[in-house]
């Protein structure tokens, strides 16, 4: 199973000591990326698994002059995870909690996602709210032979998205 940790840093100087310790025990250079510009960010991090929301608080964060380091791995994403608390990893919710005052409002995405008109995380009734954007809801594809499932688990300062590919049942 692959998974991608992503974790959002102060600044650029923060998600390079982070990147360098990484490499120190072991993960590969290639398997780490730094990304300082949020251009393109948030469709990145959507195809890697990560929600719509925080996606764009990421690239919220590059912004503000952040920076989101992301980390693929195969195996145990602990010790990543670690070291990416112990160089300094920003907490995504405190961050959105900071922005929201200044006037920054979640992504609003289309209809279907969890932050799209009538949406019950917007305060809507849900009624005519199609659940399939949601994270927590995977949508079948028919136009694959595989597709991916992602589950998205936070721990401490980083989140990992876990991906596995399915195969759809045959009819």
């Amino acid at each position: 199973m692959t998974k991608t940790v992503t974790a959002l840093f102060p600044n650029e100087q923060h998600a390079t000591a982070a990147a360098n310790r990484l490499e120190q025990v072991g993960i590969p250079r290639d398997e780490i990326d730094i990304w300082s510009t949020p251009h393109n960010l948030a469709p990145l991090l959507e195809d890697e698994g990560v929600s719509r929301a925080d996606a764009h608080a990421y690239a919220e964060g590059v912004r503000r002059g952040g920076s989101v380091v992301i980390v693929k791995c195969d195996g145990e994403s602990n010790q990543i995870v670690s070291i990416l608390d112990q160089e300094g990893a920003l907490d995504l919710e405190e961050q959105r909690a900071s922005w929201r005052p200044e006037g920054w409002q979640e992504a609003a995405g289309p209809i279907g996602s969890p932050t799209g008109p009538s949406s019950p995380a917007q305060g809507g009734t849900g009624e005519g709210y199609d659940f399939t954007g949601s994270p927590d809801v995977t949508r079948a594809r028919t136009d694959m032979a595989t597709s991916d499932r992602s589950d998205e688990v936070a721990h401490n300062r980083a989140r990992i998205q876990a991906r596995k590919a399915e195969h759809p049942v045959q009819e």
